[in-house]
């Protein structure tokens, strides 16, 4: 009714922030960091069921991000827990062995050649935390700063171009919004 009347969601968890597919427009998903679960909606947000469990949990700053133009492709950047990646909507997740943590997750335009978009990330795939970008959806990293280039704290938002491919957008604490694009 165009926002004249509003309704609690009972089956939403408290404090979780939804995520829209970016195919299906009647299915969301959220991260209840609390229980460590994500939960599911296929009717447009009206109801949520809990879906993959046995997740980290307890820091209100994991973060699930969907995979623009696919349905049910999730990942979960869950900081020093690790990367972790659903395709089945919500409903299994598994861990993306090519890095130990993920800070904050954003996704650009695929590299040449690529059917999957470019996945950036404020993580550490070595012993150091670094910004990344995976061209074959996380199978490997390269890292796209260098040791003169931290710029504070980067784990609060990165994303990719979604028309230059290797551009990246990368907010930080305090010392502004910083860009690069590959040399």
């Amino acid at each position: 009714d165009g926002g004249a009347t509003w309704s609690e969601v009972a089956t939403f968890p408290r404090g979780a922030v939804p995520v829209a597919d970016p195919v299906d427009p009647r299915r969301f998903s959220v991260y209840d960091t609390d229980g460590g679960a994500v939960y599911r909606s296929t009717d447009a947000g009206a109801t949520f069921v809990r879906g993959a469990g046995g997740l980290p949990s307890g820091d209100v700053q994991f973060r699930i991000a969907a995979a623009p133009g696919r349905t049910g492709d999730l990942w979960l950047s869950a900081k020093w827990n690790g990367l972790f990646r659903s395709t089945d909507g919500g409903g299994s997740f598994t861990r993306v062995t090519s890095c130990w943590a993920s800070y904050a997750l954003g996704f650009g335009r695929a590299a040449p050649g690529a059917a999957y978009p470019a996945v950036f990330q404020t993580g550490a795939t070595e012993d150091f935390v670094g910004v990344y970008r995976s061209d074959d959806a996380g199978a490997g990293w390269t890292r796209i700063n260098d040791d003169a280039h931290q710029w504070g704290w980067t784990g609060e938002v990165i994303t990719g171009d979604p028309r230059v491919h290797g551009r990246v957008y990368l907010g930080t604490n305090g010392r502004g919004i910083q860009y690069g694009d590959p040399v």
